[in-house]
């Protein structure tokens, strides 16, 4: 059963994009030009996985000045920030009944457990 995969979507690069720039560079985007396209079209997704993963990118975007918006790429509901949980119910889904981002189980428990 893989886990339901997470967006990480910037909404507005803001006042720093060289910093923004940079990050995307380092995480082996194309060239500055490419990057300052795409970080023109914004909102646009700048990383896709597990909740816990697509996090990390996300506080290290904010950092650099990013507006970053989560969502879940099976239902479409935002996702909390770190210790929130959003309304409970099921994810679209269909191996899961509850959206990740909803629970407080890990969220790449493959990680923690060493298999998968």
């Amino acid at each position: 059963m893989e886990e339901p995969r997470f967006d990480a979507v910037i909404t507005r690069v803001g006042e720093r994009r060289i910093a923004v720039y940079q990050l995307l560079r380092a995480r082996g985007e194309s060239n500055l030009w490419e990057i300052k396209c795409l970080l023109d079209r914004a909102p646009v997704r700048v990383d896709q996985g597990c909740l816990s993963d697509v996090r990390r990118t996300a506080e290290r975007l904010r950092g650099a000045g990013a507006e970053v918006a989560l969502s879940c790429r099976e239902c479409g509901r935002s996702a909390p920030g770190e210790g929130e949980l959003i309304d409970a119910g099921p994810c679209a889904a269909a191996e899961w009944p509850w959206c990740p981002a909803s629970s407080s189980e890990p969220q790449c428990p493959w990680l923690e457990t060493g298999s998968g």
